[in-house]
């Protein structure tokens, strides 16, 4: 599917700034407003801003709409910002910053910093899920030079391909998380490197935790984890040529998601993403505000409402370079 099919399909639900507010309120508040700090269920409207400000009636406490979430005290439009998690989430290739500022008309530096929100969500997401039930885990090398000399092998970087279960789901979720201390990348991996991994990736009541220590990958094998890794490396090399490992998790976390999320038909790609953005901020171990009961009936009622043809959106075709 071509970049201007996604956003005609976009256009289809969120025409205006207002379908957006509206929109937004009802899942922030599906059951009609509630103060944060005092529950109550009564508030002035404030309409002289951009977006509406809603005041208790009791307490006199303010909050938005965007009040902790991603889009929190953004000048950008909050279409602009429903366009960006519609193409984050749902085409294949995702969409770089110089694309982004193109099509919505903003500054490059503004474009980065939301994609750069909407992945730090995502990696939030991402820690707290923590793999269970069989898990398989390999060494892989991330920036792997063609000859590897002693000054080029100082240029690879150790990484964890890995696959494992969530809690009542049969399909499998992967991760690939960047080892966070150096060493020469195509070593064994040590202890201290795979003790980390499993502390902050491997739930603690798993069934079988099998792992690889070594880079050895047969050549034309189709194994899933090396597979991943490669498809994953190959990329971020090739969409965004070359990244830095300041940013380099954040960019494989966000390819990891949306393969895993392609899997999980119980949700569309783009409510799951909006309910990341949507949740209170705060740490990786606090629990997610959507769950997933609240989160399915949303869904349900998103698509009835929305009426967006999901069934071809689970697998676009790769077309998201195209530049307007």
């Amino acid at each position: 599917m071509a970049l201007t099919a996604y956003i005609d399909q976009f256009n289809q639900s969120f025409a205006t700034e207002q379908q957006c507010l509206s929109f937004i309120y009802d899942w922030k508040w599906p059951n009609g407003f509630r103060c944060p700090r005092c529950s109550h269920s009564a508030a002035y409207t404030i309409t002289t801003r951009n977006q509406p400000l809603f005041e208790c009636s009791k307490c006199k406490h303010q909050t938005t709409l965007t009040a902790n979430t991603v889009f929190n005290k953004s000048r950008t439009a909050l279409r602009k910002w429903l366009l960006v998690l519609f193409l984050v989430s749902s085409s294949k290739e995702g969409i770089h910053a110089v694309q982004l500022a193109q099509l919505i008309q903003v500054t490059y530096k503004t474009a980065w910093s939301m994609l750069n929100k909407v992945r730090a969500a995502i990696s939030e997401y991402d820690e707290r899920t923590l793999l269970d039930g069989f898990v398989e885990a390999k060494l892989e090398v991330y920036m792997k030079q063609l000859h590897p000399t002693y000054e080029a092998e100082n240029k690879e970087h150790a990484a964890i391909a890995a696959s494992g279960t969530l809690p009542n789901q049969s399909s499998s979720y992967f991760k690939i998380k960047l080892a966070k201390e150096k060493g020469i990348a195509r070593n064994r991996l040590s202890s201290s490197m795979e003790e980390a991994f499993i502390k902050d990736h491997v739930h603690p009541e798993l069934d079988q935790l099998t792992i690889n220590r070594w880079y050895v990958n047969v050549p034309n094998s189709t194994a899933t984890l090396p597979q991943l890794a490669k498809s994953a490396f190959k990329w971020m090399n090739d969409y965004f040529h070359g990244l830095s490992l300041k940013y380099a998790q954040s960019y494989l976390d966000e390819y990891c998601y949306r393969r895993n999320i392609s899997y999980d038909h119980s949700c569309t790609p783009l409510v799951h993403l909006l309910s990341l953005c949507l949740s209170n901020k705060g740490s990786a171990t606090d629990k997610p505000y959507w769950t997933d009961s609240k989160l399915s009936a949303i869904n349900k009622r998103y698509i009835e409402r929305q009426r967006i043809d999901w069934s071809s959106m689970f697998n676009p075709a790769s077309a998201i370079d195209q530049v307007i």
